[in-house]
């Protein structure tokens, strides 16, 4: 049974949840331990039996504050319990004010790895947005050094083309087995994934924009007979604030067909929703791409190229509502055609199953690779 070490944005972000749902599911027989050492995630990795999180006690804490010990970047000890590293995500190569120490926390992971030639896998990735040479010769070198990196769309792909190691598949979430939720049946609903544009770089001056844009959008709608429901996929990251304020800006007729929903983990009941909708005005990133795999007709809100790119590999670019043309959210010519807003995923769908190729064949290979025992 492989051991492989898991680097994962763990949040109770709704789409990186899904990214570690698909992975655990793909590869039972696998051990999964993902870096993350708070106890908040216990319930949510105890549904899958192949998933635990670093071992982190009491003790270590208090060794760590009183630098006894290093409990926290002690990688040595992990490239030594483990057969291979991952890093799965979307924006996890994105040009911060924290880059430097970052980037030294991942170099310092992956070198122990390679120190005993064990493999380095980044799974689901796209790269930016980045302003500097700096930083993308900084991760050109850490490319470098992994076995395999699949990013999620071209336009990232193109930037590392000429190394080996890099690929490109679509999205991860594409793959997702999404059977059990197409007896849903459609309701009279239109679905907002909200985000908050605050927490993102460089968009601070839309907020107010956002929020007038949004408001007139759920009062058409609901003017039309049309219940919304306002959902958050992310509560750190400040939808559900969002949401709220959203709420208190809609008279009492309107509030009476909204309903608002909080994502705190639970996938089916996230999904199940969202099958529920016949229209998804969708801001988050995999919101787009779960409201297409449940062929309900979206209307994508652009808060960052990744979306835009993604959209135009999968040739569903004609509608994009980006921040400097949030009135076309409340436009009555782009919703009835959102409604329409569909696509044939099949040969997308296998696409994406190739982002494990790699990861797959280190799996099923036999357990003399690599000098494992």
């Amino acid at each position: 049974m492989k051991k492989i070490f898991v680097d994962i944005y763990l949040a109770f972000n709704l789409g990186d949840d899904l990214f570690l749902d698909v992975l655990a599911k793909k590869y039972p027989s696998c051990k999964f331990t993902v870096n993350h050492i708070s106890k908040n995630y216990d319930k949510f990795i105890s549904q899958y039996n192949n998933v635990n999180r670093r071992k982190y006690t009491a003790f270590n804490k208090i060794a760590q504050r009183l630098k006894i010990a290093d409990t926290i970047t002690n990688y040595d000890k992990v490239a030594e319990e483990h057969d291979a590293m991952v890093f799965i995500g979307g924006s996890i190569f994105r040009e911060e004010d924290y880059h430097h120490s970052l980037y030294q926390g991942r170099m310092k992971m992956v070198r122990e790895f390679k120190k005993r030639d064990k493999p380095i896998f980044i799974l689901g990735a796209n790269f930016g947005p980045f302003e500097t040479e700096e930083f993308i010769n900084d991760y050109k070198q850490f490319f470098k050094l992994c076995d395999d990196v699949c990013f999620r769309d071209l336009y990232s792909y193109r930037l590392f083309k000429n190394l080996p190691q890099v690929r490109y598949s679509p999205d991860i979430v594409f793959q997702m087995d999404v059977n059990e939720y197409k007896t849903v049946s459609s309701e009279n609903k239109v679905g907002f994934s909200i985000i908050d544009v605050r927490h993102k770089e460089g968009l601070l001056n839309y907020y107010n924009e956002y929020i007038n844009s949004t408001v007139r959008s759920i009062e058409l709608l609901a003017g039309k007979g049309y219940e919304c429901c306002l959902m958050s996929f992310c509560e750190q990251e400040g939808d559900l604030d969002l949401i709220k304020t959203i709420m208190s800006k809609l008279s009492p007729n309107i509030i009476k067909k909204i309903s608002m929903y909080d994502y705190k983990g639970n996938l089916k009941e996230a999904i199940n929703l969202i099958a529920s909708f016949k229209l998804f005005v969708s801001a988050r990133f995999h919101a787009n791409i779960i409201g297409l795999l449940l062929e309900v007709g979206i209307m994508p809100i652009i808060y960052s190229p990744k979306t835009t790119n993604m959209l135009k590999d999968i040739n569903l670019d004609e509608i994009l509502v980006d921040m400097k043309n949030l009135h076309l959210q409340y436009d009555e010519n782009i919703i009835n055609k959102s409604f329409h807003n569909k696509t044939n995923l099949d040969s997308i769908s296998l696409g994406a199953a190739n982002q494990f190729k790699k990861l797959g064949e280190f799996i099923n290979m036999k357990d003399v690779y690599r000098g494992i025992v």
